[in-house]
């Protein structure tokens, strides 16, 4: 007589993360202030104010966005300022960088909406298969959910690569 077969995965009571499932990073875009340069090199305050002004940034509502120029203008820091506010002002956040600066910064701030609490005390393994966001959202998520794990293992669970282990009262 056969056995039933057993998920000892199951029972073993580890928690299985698939980061590509369980963060949700906001939306990302760029902005290139170049725009509203005279010839994207020179940036005469009245003109670029009134532009910014006119601007309809009701399109990043929500998201992540990253300022960058693509000329070699040197701008006055008050340029990236203004530019930021009207963002605010849309219901978006701003930084100065690339699109993939944004997009690391918009995983480890997913990384940190997540309820350290439903962990508190877990085995946790996060897939090695599917890493979401790259290596820097895996060191934010080891240094955001490994003070109060059990343990916190890289990998499957027929291979784990141990990362952290607490002792846990």
């Amino acid at each position: 007589m056969e056995e039933p077969l057993v998920n000892r995965v199951q029972e073993s009571g580890l928690i299985q993360l698939d980061l590509s499932r369980e963060l949700q990073p906001r939306p990302v875009d760029e902005v290139d202030v170049s725009q509203w340069l005279d010839q994207g090199f020179v940036l005469r305050e009245k003109d670029f104010r009134d532009n910014i002004k006119r601007w309809d940034a009701s399109v990043h509502a929500g998201h992540l966005v990253a300022l960058h120029c693509t000329t070699d203008a040197i701008l006055p820091d008050w340029a990236w300022m203004f530019v930021a506010q009207t963002l605010h002002e849309a219901g978006s956040q701003a930084m100065v960088g690339s699109k993939k600066d944004a997009m690391q910064r918009a995983w480890q701030d997913a990384v940190h909406t997540l309820d350290v609490e439903a962990y508190r005390g877990e085995r946790v393994i996060v897939k090695g298969c599917a890493t979401a966001g790259g290596p820097n959202t895996l060191v934010a998520f080891t240094q955001h959910l490994g003070p109060v794990v059990k343990s916190l293992m890289f990998g499957e669970a027929c291979s784990a690569v141990p990362i952290v282990k607490n002792r846990l009262a």
